[in-house]
């Protein structure tokens, strides 16, 4: 399970730093701001819900995922557009709440299966 947790949180961290860097570097005006509200209302809150299914399948070994996920947000965010902006941690508190509301869902229907 440790492989797995360490590819999940490689994945967040590709998501979560890698995708903001690439907007901030290479995108500018309003093509940038359009980039962004893509990863912020559809490619972050994704990878939340895709981290905490992954997270409610193995909930003992894999329960930080979510958390790691909102934390690699809201450094991404705070590094590569606006060092301590308040709205970001708005997202990031939604980002969790998608994760742990995804993993319980996944816990659930896991232990319907099995």
């Amino acid at each position: 399970m440790a492989k797995k947790n360490g590819i999940c949180a490689l994945c967040s961290a590709l998501i979560m730093l890698l995708l903001p860097w690439c907007a901030a570097a290479f995108a500018d005006g309003v093509s940038g701001m359009a980039i962004c509200l893509l990863l912020f209302f559809a490619v972050d809150p994704m990878a939340a819900i895709c981290v905490g299914v992954f997270a409610g399948r193995k909930l003992k070994a894999a329960w930080f995922q979510p958390l790691l996920l909102s934390a690699l947000f809201l450094l991404g965010t705070w590094v590569f557009f606006d060092m301590g902006e308040r709205a970001f941690l708005l997202y990031a508190a939604i980002y969790l709440l998608l994760g742990y509301a995804a993993a319980a869902i996944a816990a659930v229907l896991g232990r319907k299966k099995g």
